[in-house]
């Protein structure tokens, strides 16, 4: 049943809330006529997508068309007809505004179906919905109604009174202008009568005039006070009632519609009030009743105007984060949020630049909370109008908090709440002025609570539901300093919309009465009290958790794995296990109902009941699957799967009837998946749920652990080499001693671990094996630098940080987030314990082996660590944050990432400006000087006429002047030589550097010292600017020649001046999407999605502070929009400037535009203007501009951003980066935006650079020789070594597909799964199959590598292991693992997990080390996720459960292999190689003999036909 028909179907009462909903804006004879249509489409998504709204709203028009062309009826047929014209013009230029409309209605509608469908309405939406009845609504109408039909009416009393009073006045001036001598005659005296009548009756008119006005402003108070205030209240009721679930509806537009006119209204009599006063001026009299009343009047209805307008001003959408839409007013520090700020009155003639400025815990009192935020966004906007809400004035904020941090490290206020009990308000202000009013606009939002992790989520939410289910005031934020409670009958309504909120089926009052039972005890009624801590903060008996953080785990677990079941209400759920089997007991063998876990969090089970052959039942309860596991398996597969094994028999699935009685495949057959087909040439893989119960057979032994830290493939060759040589071992005192390698081998094989060079691999703190962790590598490479750059590593450390700790702790050190602990007090305290935690643990290790001297001095270590870092954590993270930079720079210059010309320049410029400054003090000195000189020359002239030697002081003077402007045209020329290094090599340096940066290179794009150069060189001419200016000029005597004149050598400074500063303004950061900096991918810039651009100004002088306006502009002066077919236009939806203002904590002048958007102004066309370039490889630019005006000195200023890919759809993301990439790689033209046009090839060097920068950024880790060997031999068909643009991106290779696509794939792979194991080496990654046989046929059975594959584009990967049988080596693959099933299961777990079966016996997992020879546990232990842990105590209630990795393999060995005589083996694969993997579960009955245990398991691959081998 289509959605309107089931409205159609509700009771009057709903069907009045149905019928607010739509207006002009969009008639219900749409939604009548094209309902099935309309419920059809996405309008969701419409909305935010301005491609698809348009398509959309073409459709609804095509759609309006057929149903006209079908209407008989002619009265509706025009009807009709004017609605599509009505909408043709209303939305034709923005028709995302119908979508929303469209979208909110649909909302509402389910909003208000899901309601209805509640069995029975609580108290509370009962209460809200009454005071909101149709009879009152219709009485507001009515009152406002009167109420506008008399202002009308004295607005024409008015007139009537203007009118008369120009009679009367036209009159009396005319009697006036009578000769007097006629004054006396009879017909002056009629005349006097009239005019006395007509002034009897201006004054009547004046009085009853006033009167009505009277009435009608007592009215409009009364209407305020007893209805409109009331109505805004419950509102504001039932706004709090939503936000914590409750369907009720809370659309504003009755109230707008109220605040309007009544507003209109008071302004209208405000307006007859001026009025009269203008009426006063021109005609008054004794008595005369306006100047006795109209102060009174005016004054009230200024108030009320200002009463009204102030209590419209409301937030429309409280504060919410969009990761979490269904739990409002909770954010989390760092996370983007939004809100909406409306007024609800309608003002046309308001200045629509009203600016609203947010304000986070506004006038908040010192103590009362211990934790204080600010906000890190704007925080002033400006309202607009919104077209769709028939044009009230709004404004959408979109702000982020930070806490604030203290010096000390703690806070002086402790409070006694909790994190998630502390509540905050954002306050929203404004000013305007309108019609001579002075009106100040406040409100706030109702109390927020601020987390700092997700897990606090839980508690805050419940701290929001508690707070706006007990209390309605939005100010009082000393709530929970109370022992706030609530009733039973209020608490269990609030529960039942969480479930209704998070889908479409709320609870029963079984469901509530089990809920009740639980959290009250037995015997409870609806009034019993229940406490905040009881709810909350204590937990259930014998339970380690509350009872509302077990029912948000139940909630989380719905909305993430079982919405369709619990939709379709076959998930009993809340039910007690005594219920469960009354209910089961008398129901047919193989019932089952399915029910949520007492005793797990977020945990679901199934109970089937059995019955023997003397009748007696028995209850079986399977483990509860939690959300980890249903990650990986589907519930209603799961469901479908189940099989029970005892004593190899294998009977038939147990679960047959969901309870009371229906066939198991009836309500779950279409929520079952279909098994995906399996590709050649890969052995097939696949999950099914799966148990096991082996009886008489010892548990097999945990993997041994291994004494070896975990190393890398790589570091494991490099290792192995080494130990053909002599080696240097580092002795505790740091002396470096010889150690031969035959006793190296010895000592190797009596304490069987490797002892390897530590100027190799580190020291290990235990034993003084190498510590080949997964970020070993930086320090690894610091050890093979030369010597020069080892004594700057050296220098690095000095007074700053031990540099032995830094060498024997390198792999848990590079292993920490330091840049992340450096700015947050939390996280560098976490660090810091971790390291205590970690050296104690190491300490522990080095006793229990007795290799205590062999190992560093780790108690020194950790008593060094306590006594400088304990009280101030964050400078630890500072120092070893800096340090950890500063060696990837000095790296960075041995690898040739710092040119070495570059540092020479750095090195010649600092003295060069320092001489400058030095030069331009002395000739300040010499200029104070001449000016005491000057004076006393002066003062003797004027004293003594002609004094002896004066002659002889001028030339002194003289000759001293000429001797600072030489030292000022020295200054000019060495000022001169620096502009242009740091204009035409320092600033294009860095700029080439940062084109690199924004594609991956790993350099530096500081402008700290560009920032430096240029604030000093502009100091040093402003200071010669003041000095030309202040050099006296005794009587007028030129004493230089014209050349060397003041005025031209200031013309020159200026000329330098302005050359510095018009390119002192640049783009610090390049353009990047919002949504996008995680993936290192700036310059694709999506329609319709926000971006930012941070422009820095490098004279950071204090008078510069806010003198520059920046207006950001769309290809300015691009040639390609008039020369190139089919280029696209975009412009800003907003007209955005930002002032360059003052960066406190960065010490530079920044302007940072954060909300910038694009649309398109013209689309591309087809046919003739069809470009030849693709979307992705269409270039474009913002460009900066602003007048420079300060002193006398006026320039225009300009910075150009880097080429910017405009896109529509995010699938368009790799191809825009492909195009960012290669235009960035080859050239460093700034407006070559026609590059693609006939793009230039690439280099195999350039290019195989480019491509190890993405896997080094995305991956923490470069492509090695080996793997750019393979991927050059995929790409490069050129046999000089150049790679087209077309080869790599456009049409791909002709072998080998689009190559930078399955590239995409992959670090697309990396990133969300793969990026420790990638870090570490463990992936070999690019491999050729070939090359596969050649590594692994030598190796010993049971050698693996990790490779990725070749044919999938998506990006997938693979394993591949070698078998030795009968002296033949075999290479089997398994079929790669994609992203959809790496979400579910890591591919740590895969390998971990991995296991044969055969003829139904399970084997032991074939994989054993890692290539070349690396113990599988030891490379991936520390990631796995199901192993190494301890195991959790088996409830006896429940069956056990174990996931493991399956092969079938259908052929026994004849004997196991002669090399691996300790282990249970696979058998000789003499005619297959097709393996059919599955996870198994294994459940234990715990009660049962061995005897009697069962195995249950999916058979369903067992039987089918085998497949031909299959060889890699």
């Amino acid at each position: 049943m289509s959605q309107w028909s089931q409205i159609q179907q509700l009771e009057m009462r709903l069907l009045e809330h149905v019928d607010y909903l739509y207006n002009d804006n969009f008639p219900m004879d749409i939604r009548q006529g094209l309902a099935s249509w309309i419920e059809a489409q996405d309008w969701d998504m419409a909305a935010d997508n301005e491609s698809m709204a348009p398509v959309l709203f073409s459709n609804l028009l095509s759609q309006l068309e057929v149903a006209l062309s079908r209407e008989q009826n002619f009265l509706q047929r025009h009807n009709m007809k004017l609605i599509q014209q009505q909408l043709q013009v209303k939305y034709a230029s923005n028709p995302a505004a119908i979508a929303r409309v469209i979208s909110n209605c649909l909302k509402e509608e389910r909003r208000i179906l899901s309601s209805a469908c509640m069995q029975e309405q609580g108290p509370l939406e009962k209460s809200l919905q009454n005071s909101v009845a149709l009879e009152r609504q219709m009485n507001m109408d009515h009152r406002i109604g009167v109420i506008r039909a008399s202002v009308q009416m004295m607005d024409q009393g008015v007139k009537y009174i203007e009118n008369m009073q120009d009679g009367f006045d036209f009159r009396y001036k005319t009697l006036q202008s009578r000769d007097p001598s006629e004054r006396n005659s009879e017909l002056m005296k009629q005349e006097v009568t009239r005019l006395q009548e007509i002034l009897n009756r201006l004054d009547f008119k004046r009085k009853e005039i006033l009167s009505k006005m009277a009435v009608v402003i007592k009215e409009i108070e009364n209407l305020m006070n007893s209805q409109l205030d009331a109505e805004l209240r419950d509102w504001k009721r039932k706004q709090q009632m939503v936000l914590i679930g409750s369907p009720l509806l809370t659309s504003l537009d009755h109230l707008q519609s109220w605040f309007t006119l009544t507003a209109q209204s008071l302004f209208q009599v405000k307006r007859q009030l001026d009025k009269l006063g203008e009426l006063v001026l021109k005609v008054t009299y004794d008595s005369d009743p306006i100047p006795m009343q109209k102060p009174q009047m005016e004054e009230r209805v200024k108030y009320l105007i200002s009463h009204i307008i102030k209590s419209s001003f409301v937030v429309e959408k409280q504060p919410c984060m969009s990761t979490h839409p269904q739990k409002p007013l909770v954010i989390k520090t760092g996370v983007q949020f939004t809100t909406k700020v409306r007024l609800l009155v309608i003002l046309p003639a308001i200045d629509y630049h009203l600016k609203v400025k947010t304000t986070l815990d506004k006038d908040l009192p010192p103590g009362r909370v211990s934790r204080q935020f600010f906000i890190v966004t704007n925080t002033t906007k400006v309202m607009d109008i919104e077209d769709y809400t028939n044009g009230c004035l709004s404004v959408d904020f979109r702000h982020a908090l930070r806490e604030k941090k203290y010096g000390n490290s703690t806070k002086n206020n402790e409070s006694l709440l909790s994190v998630t009990e502390e509540l905050h308000s954002l306050s929203f202000e404004a000013h305007f002025t309108i019609q001579g009013l002075n009106i100040d606009l406040e409100t706030c939002s109702l109390p927020l609570v601020i987390i700092s992790n997700v897990s606090q989520m839980p508690g805050a939410w419940a701290s929001v539901m508690w707070y706006n289910l007990l209390n309605d005031e939005p100010k009082n934020l000393t709530f929970f300093s109370g022992l706030p409670r609530a009733t039973w009958s209020q608490l269990s309504e609030v529960l039942g919309w969480q479930f209704s909120t998070n889908s479409s089926q709320g609870l029963n009052k079984e469901q509530l009465n089990m809920l009740g039972e639980k959290l009250l005890g037995q015997h409870f009624s609806d009034s019993d009290q229940v406490y905040w801590s009881k709810f909350c903060k204590e937990n259930i008996r014998g339970k380690p958790f509350s009872f509302w953080i077990w029912l948000d785990s139940i909630l989380e677990l719905i909305r993430k794995h079982l919405l369709p079941v619990w939709n379709e209400n076959y998930i009993m759920g809340f039910v007690s296990k005594e219920m469960e089997r009354a209910l089961l007991r008398e129901k047919e063998s193989g019932t089952f109902l399915l029910r949520f876990s007492e005793s797990h969090l977020g945990g679901i089970t199934f109970t089937w009941v059995q019955h023997s052959d003397n009748g007696e039942a028995t209850f079986n309860s399977v483990e509860p699957y939690t959300k980890s596991r249903l990650n990986a398996l589907h519930f209603p597969d799961i469901i479908r799967d189940y099989k029970v094994i005892s004593d190899g028999v294998v009977p038939k699935n147990p679960l047959k009837f969901l309870y009371p009685d229906i066939p198991k495949d009836e309500p779950f057959g279409r929520l079952y998946n279909n098994l995906p087909s399996k590709a050649y040439p890969y052995i097939p893989s696949t999950l099914i749920p799966c148990s096991e119960m082996r009886s008489n057979v010892s548990p097999p032994s945990p993997p041994r652990e291994s004494l070896e830290p975990p190393m890398t493939p790589g570091e494991f060759d490099m290792l192995n080499k080494t130990l053909c040589f002599d080696m240097d071992v580092v002795s505790l005192d740091g002396s470096n001693t010889r150690m031969p390698a035959r006793i190296a081998q010895e000592e190797e094989e009596d304490e069987g671990v490797p002892l390897f060079g530590n100027h190799v691999t580190g020291f290990s703190p235990v034993d003084g094996s190498p510590l080949s962790g997964p970020k070993m590598a930086q320090w690894q490479a610091m050890l093979r630098l030369d010597a020069a750059l080892q004594a700057q590593v050296s220098q690095l450390y000095e007074r700053k940080f031990p540099r032995h700790i830094r060498h024997y702790l390198s792999v848990w050190i590079e292993n920490q987030d330091w840049h992340s602990a450096s700015v947050d007090d939390q996280k560098a305290r976490t660090c810091f314990n971790s390291l205590l935690v970690y050296l104690e643990e190491e300490w522990s290790r080095c006793i229990k082996k007795e290799n205590i001297l062999q190992g560093p001095d780790l108690p020194g270590i950790k008593e060094y660590v306590l006594n400088f870092f304990e009280n101030k954590p964050k400078n630890l993270a500072a120092i070893l944050f800096e340090c950890l930079e500063e060696e990837k720079k000095i790296l960075l210059s041995a690898q040739g990432g710092v040119c070495p010309a570059e540092e020479m320049r750095q090195t010649q410029l600092d003295p060069k400006i320092a001489e400058l400054k030095r030069m331009s003090l002395e000739v300040s000195n010499e200029i104070v000087s001449l000016e005491r000189l000057h004076e006393n020359f002066n003062f003797i002239h004027a004293e003594e006429q002609g004094p002896p030697g004066a002659v002889e002081q001028n030339n002194f003077f003289v000759q001293t002047k000429q001797l600072v402007l030489q030292q000022i045209r020295s200054i000019l020329k060495m000022a001169e030589d620096v502009v242009q290094i740091l204009t035409t090599v320092e600033l294009p340096e860095w700029k080439r550097r940062q084109q690199l940066a924004c594609i991956g290179c790993p350099v530096d794009t500081c402008l700290d010292h560009l920032q430096k150069w240029f604030t000093n060189v502009a100091e040093v001419l402003q200071q010669i600017q003041q000095h030309l200016t202040m050099l006296p000029d005794p009587n007028g005597i030129t004493y230089y020649s014209t050349s060397d004149s003041v005025a031209e050598m200031n013309t020159f400074t200026q000329s330098l001046i302005t050359k510095l500063l018009s390119n002192a303004l640049v783009v610090e950061k390049q353009p990047v999407m919002s949504s996008m900096p995680s993936i290192q991918r700036p310059l694709i810039l999506k329609t319709k999605s926000h971006f930012t651009v941070r422009l820095r100004f490098l004279v950071y002088l204090p008078e510069f502070q806010c003198l520059l306006k920046v207006k950001p502009l769309f290809d300015k002066d691009v040639a390609e929009n008039n020369n190139m077919k089919g280029f696209r236009r975009f412009g800003f939806t907003l007209d955005l400037s930002k002032v360059i203002d003052v960066d406190v904590a960065a010490h530079c002048l920044v302007a940072e535009f954060e909300d910038m958007v694009l649309q398109e102004s013209k689309k591309r066309t087809l046919g003739s203007n069809e470009s030849s370039l693709a979307v992705t490889e269409e270039l474009h630019v913002i460009t900066f501009v602003t007048d420079f005006q300060h002193d006398g000195l006026h320039c225009l200023i300009e910075a150009r951003s880097l080429p910017v890919v405009v896109i529509s759809a995010t699938s368009q993301v790799p191809s825009a980066w492909a195009s960012v990439m290669w235009y960035n790689m080859s050239t460093s033209e700034p407006m070559n935006l026609s590059l693609f046009s006939d793009p230039p090839p690439l280099s195999w060097p350039h290019l195989s650079q480019l491509l190890s920068w993405q896997f080094l950024s995305i991956g923490k880790r470069p492509l090695d020789e080996n793997q750019l060997t393979m991927l050059r031999g995929k790409i490069v068909e050129d046999p000089i070594g150049f790679v087209k643009w077309n080869s790599f991106s456009r049409a791909g290779c002709k072998k080998n597909g689009n190559v930078w696509l399955w590239l995409d794939g992959i670090l697309d792979l990396i990133k969300k799964h793969l990026v420790d194991l990638w870090r570490d080496g463990s992936i070999m990654g690019f491999v050729s199959r070939e090359k596969i046989k050649e590594l692994l046929q030598e190796k010993k059975t049971g050698t693996f590598l990790l490779r990725f594959s070749e044919s999938n584009q998506d990006g997938a990967i693979s394993f591949s292991w070698v078998e030795h049988y009968n002296g033949e080596a075999q290479v089997h693959s398994i079929e790669p693992y994609t992203k959809t099933e790496l979400a579910n299961t890591p591919m740590p777990d895969m390998i971990y997990d991995f296991n044969p079966r055969v003829q139904g016996n399970i084997r032991r997992n074939p994989l054993l080390y890692l290539y070349p020879e690396v113990d599988k546990d030891a490379a991936f232990r520390r990631y796995y996720t199901r192993s190494g842990k301890v195991a959790p105590k088996p409830d006896p209630g429940y069956l056990q459960r174990k996931p493991i990795n399956v092969t079938d393999m259908p052929t026994p060995p004849p004997s196991p292999p002669p090399q691996m005589p300790m282990m249970d083996m696979f058998p000789s694969m003499a005619g297959t190689d097709d393996y059919n993997c599955q996870e198994l579960e294994i459940l234990n009955f715990p009660d049962l003999p061995l005897s009697e245990q069962y195995q249950v398991c999916d058979f369903s691959s067992i039987g089918k036909d085998l497949k031909q081998d299959i060889y890699e």
